[in-house]
């Protein structure tokens, strides 16, 4: 270990406990002692400061011992603590303003002759001044400590309380995500059975391994993970293959992908419940030909994705099964919470009917997967 880490490792270390602090507290207490006494002409600059080393270790000490009787209070009344911590610090004011007076005595009998003139005569007014500034910097050192400790354990539980919500955005989002694959196996089985009875087994069969092939890819997924938006439309593509197996010439349809946008980073399968919603509502319910669309532009910052469905209506009471505006339907309500638990307001999703069909935008900042 070099003599930096070293130096990073004492400065944790105080700074973790009450000793820096009360190092720095005292310290300054200390300069405007000797800058006092410069002042008044009682001595050089810095020599009064160096000879409050000892008082000042023994206030640093004090200020740690008192500090840790008050952790070690915690699980007292109230009451108990404020008393316990006064008895404490007016007896370490005491013994510091008599330290305070007797080593300035010795060491002006020592070491500085020119001090005798006021260091000898410990009157009562010195003794009050001293236990004053004693106890003003007790006082300050362990309500800054206070405040430190309490400024630090805010942001220990804040911290603590994002990463609990972190972790129920995450799990939330997951187990949304995980709700869409058996809604569309559901409906895939539907389609398949349909086909088997309706003798069509051979498409029944293709549609069997395009649902496999569908299923791999999705199984094989994080559902927490963003992926590249051509990975999105890949998925897409699969299922939608699936479905015009079973509508055939009927179903039209449409992909749309700007170039820029073809790395940028979705949500996986967010796509999924409102191509679903297209088929179910604006497919299957109607009799004449439907056209299902997918888009994907870029706009400024933000990547706007867009899925849309019409259809020539051969029956005019079939519009009334369009979803309607207030639609509750899981793979919508998934989609918002799912937006909002990965780009809170920034995520947006406008969905409703239009003339002949709906419209699903879903809108959140453009980044990419590279």
């Amino acid at each position: 270990m070099n003599s930096a880490d070293l130096l990073e490792r004492v400065r944790v270390k105080l700074w973790s406990t009450a000793v820096g602090p009360a190092i720095v507290i005292w310290f300054f207490g200390y300069v405007l002692v000797d800058i006092v006494a410069f002042l008044v002409n009682r001595s050089a600059p810095g020599m009064s400061l160096v000879a409050s080393i000892p008082m000042l270790v023994l206030g640093v000490c004090q200020t740690e011992a008192i500090d840790m009787l008050r952790a070690r209070m915690e699980r007292f009344r109230w009451t108990v603590r404020a008393s316990l911590l006064l008895l404490a610090t007016l007896s370490a004011t005491a013994v510091q303003a008599l330290f305070d007076l007797y080593w300035t005595r010795y060491v002006a009998l020592a070491f500085f002759p020119t001090w005798q003139t006021w260091a000898l005569q410990i009157t009562p007014q010195r003794i009050s001044t001293a236990g004053v500034l004693n106890l003003w910097t007790f006082c300050l050192a362990l309500t800054l400590l206070w405040a430190a400790r309490a400024s630090r354990s805010a942001e220990v539980n804040a911290a603590r309380a994002a990463e609990a919500e972190a972790a129920a955005a995450r799990a939330q989002s997951a187990a949304l995500r995980l709700q869409l694959n058996p809604h569309f196996l559901f409906n895939t089985m539907n389609s398949i059975s349909s086909l088997v009875a309706l003798d069509r087994k051979s498409e029944a069969e293709e549609m069997m391994g395009r649902l496999c092939d569908f299923l791999r890819g999705s199984l094989n997924a994080d559902p927490m993970a963003d992926v590249p938006l051509c990975q999105e439309i890949d998925a897409i593509d699969a299922y939608l293959s699936i479905e015009a197996t079973r509508f055939g010439e009927r179903l039209e349809i449409d992909i749309d992908v700007a170039p820029d946008t073809v790395d940028a980073a979705v949500p996986s399968f967010i796509l999924q419940p409102f191509v679903e919603n297209a088929i179910k509502h604006g497919v299957s319910l109607v009799k004449g030909p439907a056209h299902v669309t997918v888009a994907a532009v870029r706009e400024d910052r933000e990547l706007v994705l867009t899925v849309t469905n019409s259809a020539s209506f051969g029956d005019p009471a079939v519009p009334g099964h369009l979803p309607s505006r207030h639609s509750t339907g899981i793979g919508i309500n998934n989609t918002r919470e799912r937006l909002r638990n990965r780009y809170g307001v920034r995520g947006k999703l406008v969905a409703g009917p239009t003339n002949d069909g709906y419209r699903a935008a879903i809108r959140f900042p453009f980044t990419t997967c590279r």
